[in-house]
């Protein structure tokens, strides 16, 4: 961890995300004393003049006893119903224990829709630097009373991947039930090995070995999860150090540089703040599908997308959406924002740029996308 030791006077501000794994008994309850120590190492390091945004799961397992004589289960909507009650019981212990500190902590719910929306995200992003700037820890969680994916998926890995590049994190750690990532199932290989650094390069190996195991033998999306979201955080220029929250005051020492964890590396270049957006915070359901030419003039020229390159719209969007630009077969080649909507996509598909305006009357712009609000997503 030689690389967070030198980085460390450069660390001003740092997401820590905690999952359940890391907050609860074994028999799935809240263990309020993990919180304790959870909020005792993040006050040390906001006296200590860090900014401290905590990305926190836990509303679930806070609330779902609570639902035992309703009958509650697994499904969706019980979930849901138990993140309602759980939140305030998870924040309460927040707050509580952040006070012996003279700390205040604000609660932040999000969704992958606030986050798709340009106007919203930045309405968070402001709220979040507001808060920061008073002193007060932001606390965000999925808001999963409405939000059906972070239930199923548990990616709050994802969610405080995506806030690196909205606060401008200088660090990302994931706080977890596992020492770091290993180059096997430890569960099932005593002699696993944890990795200590990863290059980009390995971590889309290991992404691409875990994503097409039938077993993903690390468990049911946790390790797919937590090689994705480094990724993520890396586009941003930001390391991320994945460790075990259960190791005795693991915070203090990984900022210490000491050898714990896997720590991912960003890349030299990182997307600026916009294109990270693109590539990362939005959704992208729609696709314009585009041809051979298209491609390579994408790729090779960094050239924007031209009417002349694409053979249809795939799905309905309008003018300003996120979409992804696949070949015919889906392999996708780029992620931008639209110019023209779905329907007029279709009319002028093959057609030149100085059709365009005789086909529907008017132009924006002469390509369907600008290559300034373009991102090549294919490696």
């Amino acid at each position: 961890m030689n690389e967070i030791k030198r980085k460390l006077p450069e660390i001003k501000r740092l997401i820590i995300k905690v999952g359940s794994s890391s907050l609860c008994h074994k028999d799935g309850k809240i263990d309020p004393s993990k919180i304790v120590e959870i909020t005792r190492q993040v006050a040390f390091q906001a006296q200590s003049g860090i900014d401290i945004i905590l990305v926190s799961s836990g509303a679930v397992a806070s609330g779902r006893n609570l639902l035992k004589e309703f009958g509650s289960g697994s499904s969706i909507v019980n979930k849901q119903a138990a993140a309602a009650i759980g939140q305030p019981i998870l924040m309460g212990y927040y707050q509580q224990y952040f006070q012996a500190y003279n700390l205040k902590a604000a609660q932040v719910l999000l969704t992958h829709d606030d986050l798709d929306n340009r106007r919203r995200y930045l309405n968070a992003r402001n709220t979040l630097n507001n808060l920061i700037e008073n002193g007060i820890i932001p606390i965000i969680n999925e808001n999963d009373t409405v939000s059906v994916k972070g239930i199923q998926f548990s990616d709050n890995d994802f969610l405080g991947a995506l806030c690196t590049n909205m606060v401008n994190a200088d660090l990302f750690i994931i706080l977890s039930d596992i020492d770091g990532i290993a180059d096997a199932d430890p569960k099932e290989n005593p002699d696993a090995k944890i990795y200590s650094t990863l290059s980009l390069a390995k971590l889309r190996q290991l992404q691409a070995q875990n994503t097409n195991s039938s077993t993903r033998s690390f468990g049911r999306g946790g390790i797919v999860t937590k090689l994705t979201a480094p990724y993520m955080a890396a586009q941003y220029g930001v390391p991320t150090i994945i460790a075990n929250s259960q190791t005795r005051d693991i915070i203090y020492r990984l900022l210490d540089g000491e050898k714990l964890g896997t720590l991912i590396t960003p890349k030299k270049t990182e997307l600026n703040s916009w294109k990270a957006y693109i590539a990362h915070a939005l959704k992208s359901r729609a696709a314009v599908i585009i041809d051979d030419g298209a491609s390579n003039a994408v790729k090779k020229r960094k050239a924007s997308l031209l009417a002349s390159g694409v053979i249809r719209a795939k799905n309905k969007f309008n003018r300003g959406d996120g979409v992804r630009c696949c070949l015919e077969d889906g392999t996708e080649i780029a992620r931008g924002i639209v110019e023209y909507s779905s329907d007029e996509i279709n009319k002028i598909a093959g057609c030149q740029s100085s059709e365009i305006e005789k086909i529907l009357g008017f132009q924006f712009r002469r390509g369907v996308i600008h290559r300034d609000n373009m991102v090549i997503t294919e490696e």
